[in-house]
């Protein structure tokens, strides 16, 4: 009988008392048992020590000074043992059966398993979204098919991902300045299948202090985050060409929704970014209106990308913020609304 994958849950926690229970909590109740749990208090500067320390005798406890959170993620995988890593933020949070069902799919030759995540609030709410919106037909070849014509592939956010030991060993540790699921992400395809599970099996957690969340209201941003996903893109190329795989000819992110989005909106609201030069608003409207619809999702998502790229390009600028907030915001709008009816 082969023996069953031991997979390790490193949470990282700055500053998150109010959160850090919660994470831990998910990864002790999980139903699989050969499991461990490496907690990284980077320096917390409220009381997130405190609360760690209340499971010390569950979970492999590292207390450093404050580092960042590419170093926290660095010494948790080092303590790590297990042949499957996943990296929970202490505020998000892993549903009872993740790692039975990441065990259950995983397979030799395998880089990365992903899988759905729910989008709830500060207060734990559903807000009734999910990431990525995974279909069945979504699987290993897709992947490598999607990743040998574009240079990139649909992926969640870092509660949503599952990584080969073997993988993060060659890589880590990540020299990167943030985001290190953006970087192991996009990189993964060169190091082997990556392997999706189309349901929810964990909860990212959108409560404003995110960093790369959005709100509609932090616009400013998206210069910044176009040139980090810029240099991410540098670092999967490396990492391709190192493991002998074609290279590649197009730029990817003419092939990612965000990213389409996030340089039409810069675009239309006046603001510069890397490779602005390189882009117009036909281009990207055509951009986003053909990779919506060729996009593994559901056909309700597929129509609202028809509907938002050629708005954002056409609508008023004065209108354009209020609408980008909106979006960002439904779900607390659609709540309000139903709260104000239940009261009536």
């Amino acid at each position: 009988m082969t023996k069953p994958p031991k997979i390790s849950i490193v949470i990282a926690c700055y500053n998150y008392a109010k959160y850090v229970a919660l994470a831990i909590e998910s990864a002790l109740r999980q139903s699989y048992s050969h499991k461990e749990i490496v907690v990284v208090n980077d320096g917390s500067k409220d009381n997130s020590l405190e609360v760690i320390g209340r499971y010390a005798d569950q979970v492999q406890l590292i207390d450093q000074p404050n580092q960042g959170h590419i170093a926290a993620c660095n010494n948790g995988f080092k303590a790590a043992t297990g042949d499957i890593v996943i990296f929970l933020d202490a505020d998000d949070l892993l549903d009872t059966d993740t790692l039975e069902k990441v065990a259950q799919a995983w397979r030799p030759n395998c880089s990365k398993l992903q899988y759905d995540v729910r989008i709830i609030d500060a207060d734990g709410r559903d807000l009734g979204r999910r990431f990525c919106h995974f279909t069945a037909d979504y699987d290993a070849d897709r992947v490598r098919s999607d990743f040998k014509r574009t240079g990139t592939y649909r992926w969640p956010v870092t509660v949503g991902n599952a990584y080969c030991r073997a993988f993060l060993a060659e890589v880590m540790p990540l020299t990167v300045s943030e985001a290190p699921d953006g970087w192991l992400n996009t990189i993964a395809p060169a190091f082997g299948d990556v392997i999706t599970i189309p349901e929810v099996l964990g909860s990212y957690r959108v409560h404003g202090s995110n960093l790369w969340s959005n709100t509609g209201n932090d616009n400013a941003k998206l210069p910044r985050r176009i040139s980090h996903r810029q240099l991410e893109i540098a670092a999967m190329k490396h990492w391709a060409q190192r493991k002998g795989l074609p290279p590649v000819s197009v730029n990817p992110l003419d092939y990612e929704l965000p990213f389409i989005n996030y340089r039409l909106m810069a675009m239309r609201l006046g603001l510069d970014y890397a490779g602005r030069d390189k882009d117009n608003v036909l281009k990207l409207v055509w951009a986003g209106c053909t990779e919506g619809l060729r996009q593994p999702v559901p056909w309700t998502q597929k129509i609202g990308h028809l509907g938002w790229f050629p708005l954002i390009a056409i609508l008023p600028k004065a209108l354009l913020q209020p609408l980008i907030r909106f979006r960002y915001n439904r779900s607390d709008f659609l709540l309000s609304v139903k709260r104000r009816l239940q009261l009536n």
